[in-house]
């Protein structure tokens, strides 16, 4: 059968990930991936600068050549890391006129709207000259972009519910400037948030081709939580429609070591290595519920967050509860943390994705198989049709 080949990146912020990917319907075949983040002397933040606050005295002579010299190192670190970036993917032969894009920065705001069905240019007309309707932000200060998820009928009348996206305008503009000056010019971009939503929606049983009327109604409404370093990503999928997105930004780095000692402490104990006077089983339980308490101490806000998004979703749902919790992320894999998340939300949680569905690598980058849960948002956008 024919399979599709394409080159995918996922950008979320110094850290890119670029694959080549070979899609049938539904199964992926990942034939290359390789990571680029930039060193940390050449991490250049872009952000807004502040305007001077009413009576504020503007800045001395001093103060400017300060704040230019400062723009300037900016400038200079931003030019080495793309020289960096546009020289690791020369290197990996990327070829950057056929690559797809998906984008991850914290900000991000999603809006979920229902209009009635209109043509293409009307709908463009709305949301582009009155969006701002559907926001309580200052709109000026984002990008926005929008997506129709679902032509339904509602009340008799057909309607269609529209996913609307605003992303922060100077982290927009950061992307580009970085894109142009490695060469780079996408004719479109995703973000990395719907392309997990997208992965997961294909993998219920609303979003494949053949399924069963019985299937269609059990068809549940989920959480997707996917779990980085320095950030959490929370997406709900009403019967495998776009519903909710929220992120969190955490600091998970310290995890490693405890997954580091339950993994170091399961090893010797299967060889047989410690001879102590405690038992093996009592040390075992020790190391566990402490590495259990450390982890859920970690996780507190994040658990924290996550009963209030359900709770939203439950407030416009009449109490009901969401179904079940997918955990993904490179820090999905941390020990105990599918029983943490049971314990204290009271839902079924799962870690992976539905219907034990996973991608293949290829023989050459086998090894990378063990991180699989970390490019989710990349499997959703080879998923992209068009």
């Amino acid at each position: 059968m024919f399979k599709q080949k394409q080159w995918l990146a996922v950008v979320r912020g110094n850290h890119w990930v670029v694959a080549k990917v070979a899609r049938r319907r539904n199964n992926l075949d990942i034939l290359r991936l390789s990571e680029f983040r930039a060193e940390p002397e050449l991490e250049a933040e872009f952000e807004p600068e502040p305007e001077p606050e009413h009576g504020q005295q503007q800045l001395g002579e001093n103060d400017l050549v300060q704040k230019e010299s400062l723009q300037e190192g900016k400038r200079s670190k931003g030019g080495k890391k793309s020289a960096s970036l546009r020289a690791w993917l020369r290197a990996n032969r990327v070829p950057l006129n056929r690559l797809r894009v998906a984008v991850s920065c914290p900000g991000v705001i999603t809006r979920m709207i229902t209009l009635p069905i209109m043509s293409v240019q009307d709908l463009d007309k709305l949301l582009t000259l009155h969006v701002d309707q559907y926001f309580t932000i200052n709109i000026s200060d984002y990008v926005v972009d929008y997506r129709v998820l679902e032509r339904l009928i509602e009340d008799g009348e057909k309607r269609q519910k529209v996913l609307l996206a605003a992303l922060p305008k100077y982290q927009w503009e950061a992307l580009w400037s970085e894109w142009k000056d490695i060469g780079f010019k996408p004719k479109v971009v995703d973000l990395a948030a719907d392309g997990l939503a997208r992965l997961y929606s294909r993998l219920t049983p609303k979003g494949r081709s053949k399924t069963t009327t019985a299937e269609l109604e059990a068809t549940h409404d989920i959480a997707i939580i996917e779990l980085s370093a320095d950030r959490v990503e929370f997406i709900l999928l009403e019967h495998g429609v776009f519903f909710l997105y929220s992120d969190l930004e955490v600091s998970l780095d310290d995890l490693d070591q405890v997954a580091t000692a339950v993994k170091r402490a399961s090893q010797e104990l299967g060889h047989g290595k410690r001879r102590r006077a405690d038992s093996p089983d009592l040390q075992t339980a020790r190391l566990q519920a402490w590495a259990k308490a450390e982890i859920e101490i970690t996780l507190s806000d994040v658990l924290k967050s996550v009963a209030e998004f359900f709770g939203f979703f439950a407030a416009r749902h009449f109490g009901k509860a969401i179904d079940r919790i997918y955990l993904t992320g490179e820090y999905s894999d941390l020990p105990f943390i599918q029983d943490i998340f049971e314990s204290n939300l009271d839902i079924p949680t799962q870690v992976g994705f539905p219907d034990a569905w996973r991608p293949s690598f290829s023989r050459r980058i086998r090894t990378l198989q063990k991180n699989e849960m970390k490019y989710g948002s990349l499997y959703g956008l080879a998923l992209r049709e068009g």
